[in-house]
C-alpha cells in the first residue's frame, strides 16, 4: 500500500508534499511546536501516520525530550504504517526535505485551511447522507450541519470548548516560548521602558491607551504601529481623526528624526523644509512606503464595518498581527440607544475582533474633562469616559501624560522674577517628557514608563 492509497482521496483536500515538509522541519527545530500546535496540532494532518508522528514530536518537546529522525523511529518502532511507506528512511527524507523555520507556521496555516475545507466537506456529504436515508427529519439534518459548519470556521483548538489538559499545553507552551525568546505572535510595543513592564501585546487581548488631547497618545500609538511593522508584524490602523495622509506624513516624519535629519510634520505640510531635508524625506520614503501597514478611513467608523474590514486584512495577510483604532469613542454601533449603550458595544466589539482574529488590538480613548479639574492631572481609570464597560473590557489599560503642557498654562506674569524663575526651570526639566503610566494589566504589574517624547516628529523613546 503506497501513501496515497492510504489516506482517503475522495476528499482531496489534502498537501502530502505539504505535511511532510512541515513534519520535517518539526523533526529539525522542534522549537516550532508550540506555533504549530496553536494552529491545530495534529489535526492538519490528513494522513493517519502523520498525525501519529506529530503527536509523538509534541510530546517529546513538551517534556523537552530530544526530536530527531531517531528518536521518533524508536518511538514508532513495530509501526506497520511506518514500515508500509518506507520504514525509517521515510522519517530520514522528511527532514532532509524540511521547509526553513520561515515558512514552516505559514505552511501550518496553508494546511489548517484544509482541514477546514475537509471538515466541511464531510459534513455536507453526512448531510447528503441522511438527505437520502430520507428518514430524518430536516430541522435534524440542517441542525447538524450547520454546527458543523460552524465548527469548520474554528481555525485553532482554541477556539472550541477546551479541556484542562488542554489549556495547560497552550500555557505550557506559552511559557517555553517565553523562555527561548520564540513567541514570533508577541508584539513589543518597541519602547524599552515600557515593555519593561509589559512584555508585550498578547494575541486576543484588548488594551486602552488613554489621555487627555495633546498628551500624546497618537504619537505613542504610531510609534508602536511603526516598531510593530518594522518588526515584520502586519498592522492595521483605522483613524477615525486622520487621513491616511496626514498619518503617513508622521510617519514620514518619524523615519526623518531616525536617520538624523528630522523633519517636523507640521514643515511637510507648509512646504518649510531645506535641500537637504526634503532630500532626507525622499531617501526614507521607499522604506516607510514598504512597512505592512494598512490605514482604514473614516469609512470604518462603524464597528460592523470595521470588523469586516479586519477580517479580510487578516485573510490577505498571514503576518497580519496588531489592529490600532484611534480613537474608540468615534466609534459608531448600529446597537444600543443612549451613547453609553453604544461605547458599551463598540469595547465589546473591540475586544471580540481581538478574540476571533487572536490578534492583539491597541484602542486610544479619550478621558472625560474631570482630569483638567483635579491638582495632579495623571489620569486614573475612573476618567475613562462614558463607559466603565472599556475598562471592564481591557486587559490593559495605560494613559499619556505630558507635565509640560500643564505647566505652559501656569505661566506667571514675567513681571515676577523669582517666580518666573522657577517656573523656567520647571519648564526645562519637564521638557519633552512623557509619561505612560500602566493602570491596569490583567496579568502583570502596574507602574509607569518615564519616556521622552519630540511631538513635532512623532517620535517617542525611553529616557
Amino acid at each position: 500500500m503506497n501513501v496515497v492509497t492510504a489516506i482517503r482521496p475522495e476528499t482531496g483536500h489534502y498537501s502530502m508534499e505539504g505535511e511532510q515538509q512541515l513534519l520535517g522541519a518539526l523533526l529539525m527545530n522542534d522549537r516550532l511546536v508550540p506555533a504549530v500546535m496553536r494552529t491545530g496540532g495534529a489535526e492538519l494532518f490528513h494522513h493517519p501516520l502523520h498525525a501519529e508522528i506529530y503527536d509523538l514530536i509534541e510530546a517529546r518537546a513538551n517534556r523537552g525530550d530530544l526530536v530527531s529522525p531517531v528518536t521518533i523511529k524508536a518511538d514508532l518502532h513495530g509501526s506497520r504504517d511506518l514500515e508500509e511507506i518506507g520504514g525509517p528512511a521515510y522519517l530520514v527524507r522528511m527532514a532532509s526535505n524540511s521547509l526553513p523555520p520561515a515558512f514552516a507556521v505559514d505552511m501550518a496555516k496553508h494546511l489548517a485551511e484544509l482541514a477546514r475545507k475537509r471538515a466541511l466537506a464531510t459534513a455536507i456529504s453526512q448531510a447528503q447522507t441522511s438527505l437520502l436515508r430520507g428518514d430524518i427529519p430536516a430541522t435534524e439534518i440542517a441542525h447538524g450541519l450547520e454546527r458543523e459548519i460552524l465548527a469548520a470556521e474554528f481555525t485553532t483548538e482554541a477556539d472550541r470548548p477546551v479541556s484542562m489538559i488542554a489549556a495547560v499545553r497552550e500555557a505550557m507552551a506559552m511559557a517555553i516560548e517565553a523562555y527561548q525568546g520564540t513567541n514570533t505572535d508577541l508584539v513589543r510595543f518597541g519602547i524599552p521602558a515600557l515593555d519593561d513592564i509589559i512584555p508585550g501585546l498578547y494575541p486576543g487581548e484588548l488594551t486602552l491607551l488613554g489621555g487627555r488631547p495633546a498628551m500624546g497618545k497618537s504619537a505613542v500609538a504610531l510609534t508602536m504601529a511603526l516598531n510593530a511593522a518594522r518588526a515584520g508584524h502586519g498592522v492595521a490602523i483605522a483613524s477615525l481623526e486622520m487621513t491616511p495622509a496626514a498619518m503617513a506624513q508622521r510617519a514620514l516624519s518619524e523615519a526623518s528624526a531616525q536617520y538624523g535629519c528630522a523633519v517636523p510634520y507640521v514643515d511637510m505640510r507648509t512646504g518649510i523644509m531645506s535641500e537637504d531635508q526634503v532630500r532626507g524625506l525622499v531617501e526614507n520614503a521607499e522604506a516607510v512606503g514598504n512597512l505592512p501597514i494598512t490605514f482604514l478611513s473614516r469609512a470604518h467608523a462603524n464597528v460592523e464595518a470595521l470588523s469586516m474590514a479586519v477580517r479580510q486584512i487578516a485573510r490577505a495577510n498571514p503576518k497580519f498581527r496588531l489592529l490600532i483604532v484611534d480613537y474608540a469613542q468615534l466609534l459608531k454601533s448600529s446597537r444600543g440607544r443612549s451613547r453609553y449603550e453604544q461605547v458599551t458595544e463598540i469595547s465589546i466589539a473591540l475586544k471580540g475582533i481581538a478574540m476571533s482574529l487572536n490578534i492583539p488590538v491597541v484602542a486610544l480613548s479619550q478621558l472625560s474633562r474631570e482630569v483638567d479639574k483635579r491638582e495632579d492631572k495623571r489620569p486614573i481609570l475612573s476618567d475613562l469616559r462614558e463607559s466603565g464597560q472599556l475598562e471592564q473590557d481591557a486587559d490593559s489599560v495605560l494613559f499619556c501624560y505630558r507635565p509640560e503642557y500643564y505647566l505652559a498654562q501656569e505661566e506667571p506674569e514675567p513681571s515676577d522674577q523669582d517666580e518666573y524663575a522657577d517656573w523656567l526651570l520647571d519648564m526645562e526639566a519637564a521638557r519633552g517628557k512623557l509619561e505612560i503610566g500602566v493602570a491596569k494589566q490583567r496579568m502583570g504589574q502596574t507602574g509607569t514608563a518615564r519616556c521622552r517624547c519630540a511631538l513635532s516628529t512623532n517620535t517617542v523613546w525611553s529616557e
